[in-house]
C-alpha cells in the first residue's frame, strides 16, 4: 500500500472522530474569556468546529487539491464572526487552535498512524490551516470593512440631519439617538480637527485596540467633527478635558475642543464653537485647544470683523499723551491685566506700587476704563492682551 492510499485511510479513521474533536475544540476554547464571554451559544461553536474539521479533513484526504469546502467554510466563519463582533485575533487563535486538536488526534495511539507517515504529513496539516485561518482573516476583514462603510453612511445621514441649519425637534433628536445608538440624554464630547488629519483619526479609530464608547466623525466645511459619547463619571469625563482614548486619537496634531455638550441636541452648538476654536489657531498649530484657551481672540477679532475693535476704546484716546508716559501707562496696565496685583506689577516693573496706582489712574482717565470694575476690566483685556500678539 503507497503512503497515499495509507493516509487516505488515516483521515477516514479520523473522520469518524469528528465529534470528539468538536468537544475538545469547545473545551480548550472556552478557557478564552474572550469566548466564554462573548455571548456566542455552545451550538454556534460545535456547528462552526464541526464544519471547519469536516472541511480541514476534506483537504487532507485530497492532500491539498482542493480547496472549495474549505474556502467557503472560511468565507461564511469571517462573515459570521464580524458581525458577532468577536475580536480578529481571538478568532485566528481559535481556528489555528484546530492544528493542535487535529494533530493531537493524529498522534494519539490509538489511531496507531505510522510516525515516518505522520511526520511526513506535518506540513501538509500546518499548510492546510494556516491556509483556512488567512481565508477567515480576509473575509472577516471584508466584512467588517463593509460594516463600517454601511454604519459610516448611516450615522453620516443622521449626523447631517442633527447638524442641519434647521434644529431638530425633540422626536427628531429621538429617532436621531435611535440610530446612532446613544442615550438622547447622554454627554458628549466635540472636537473639530483639519480635514488633513481626519485621515489620521479614522485609522486610529479602525485600529484601535480595545472597544470604547462611541466615537462619530462628520466632515464639515474644512474641518472634520469628531463626536464621542462619554460613558463613565471620572473627573475628565465630566469636562471638556480629555481622556486617554481621546488623547491618544489626537496625538501629534492640533484639535479644538468644544465645551462638553450635555445632551444629543447640545451637540449642534458645541460643534460651532469647536469649529470657531479650529478657525482661530494660526498655521502649524500642535495641541488641545479649548474655548478658555482661544475665547479672547475669538473674541477680539469678531469684534472687529464687524467693526467693533475694542482696542479703538483705548489706543486713539491714549494719542493725547506724550509718546513716553503713554508707553508707561500702557506697561503698567497691560501688566496688571497679567497679573491681577499691584504688588506683583509693581515687582515686575521694579517700579513702587503707588506708581503703578498714578498710572492706571491715567488710564482711567484718558479712556475711562477702570481696571477694578469687572466690566470696564474685560473690554481693556480685549483691547489689550490681543493688541500685540495672540494668547
Amino acid at each position: 500500500m503507497t503512503d497515499d492510499a495509507k493516509w487516505r485511510g488515516v483521515v477516514a479513521a479520523l473522520s469518524e472522530l469528528i465529534p470528539g474533536m468538536v468537544d475538545t475544540f469547545i473545551a480548550r476554547i472556552l478557557q478564552d474569556p474572550v469566548y466564554s464571554e462573548s455571548g456566542l451559544t455552545i451550538e454556534d461553536l460545535r456547528r462552526s468546529s464541526h464544519d471547519s474539521l469536516v472541511a480541514i479533513l476534506g483537504v487532507l484526504r485530497d492532500g491539498g487539491t482542493n480547496m472549495d469546502a474549505l474556502e467557503s467554510i472560511a468565507a461564511e466563519l469571517g462573515k459570521r464572526r464580524a458581525r458577532q463582533g468577536l475580536p480578529l485575533d481571538s478568532l485566528v487563535r481559535a481556528i489555528r487552535l484546530d492544528f493542535s486538536v487535529v494533530w493531537d488526534a493524529l498522534s494519539a495511539s490509538a489511531l496507531a498512524v505510522d510516525p515516518a507517515l505522520l511526520v511526513s504529513r506535518t506540513e501538509l496539516v500546518w499548510r492546510t490551516v494556516d491556509t483556512f485561518a488567512s481565508r477567515v482573516q480576509a473575509r472577516y476583514v471584508a466584512e467588517l470593512e463593509d460594516i463600517e462603510q454601511a454604519n459610516a453612511d448611516l450615522h453620516h445621514q443622521y449626523l447631517s440631519q442633527l447638524l442641519a441649519p434647521g434644529e431638530p425637534s425633540e422626536s427628531d433628536l429621538a429617532r436621531i439617538a435611535g440610530a446612532l445608538r446613544v442615550d438622547v440624554g447622554a454627554r458628549f464630547l466635540v472636537a473639530a480637527v483639519s480635514r488633513e488629519d481626519s485621515l489620521s483619526v479614522q485609522r486610529r479609530l479602525r485600529h484601535r485596540t480595545r472597544r470604547i464608547e462611541a466615537f462619530f466623525t462628520f466632515d464639515q466645511e474644512h474641518h472634520t467633527l469628531v463626536i464621542h459619547k462619554r460613558g463613565g463619571q471620572g473627573q475628565a469625563e465630566l469636562s471638556d478635558a480629555l481622556t486617554y482614548d481621546e488623547s491618544v486619537l489626537f496625538d501629534g496634531m492640533a484639535v479644538a475642543v468644544a465645551p462638553l455638550a450635555e445632551g444629543l441636541g447640545s451637540v449642534r452648538t458645541s460643534a460651532a464653537a469647536a469649529r470657531e476654536v479650529m478657525r482661530d489657531l494660526p498655521m502649524g498649530s500642535v495641541g488641545v485647544f479649548t474655548l478658555r484657551d482661544r475665547w479672547l481672540s475669538i473674541t477680539r477679532h469678531r469684534l472687529s470683523q464687524l467693526g467693533c475693535d475694542p482696542g479703538q476704546l483705548v489706543f486713539p484716546k491714549l494719542q493725547d499723551c506724550a509718546p513716553q508716559e503713554r508707553s508707561r501707562i500702557l506697561e503698567a496696565a497691560t501688566t496688571f491685566l497679567g497679573t491681577g496685583s499691584l504688588v506683583e506689577t509693581a515687582r515686575k516693573l521694579f517700579c513702587h506700587r503707588n506708581t503703578v496706582v498714578n498710572r492706571l489712574a491715567a488710564f482711567e482717565r484718558y479712556t475711562g476704563l477702570d481696571l477694578q470694575n469687572p466690566t470696564d476690566l474685560a473690554l481693556a483685556v480685549l483691547a489689550l492682551r490681543t493688541a500685540t500678539a495672540d494668547p
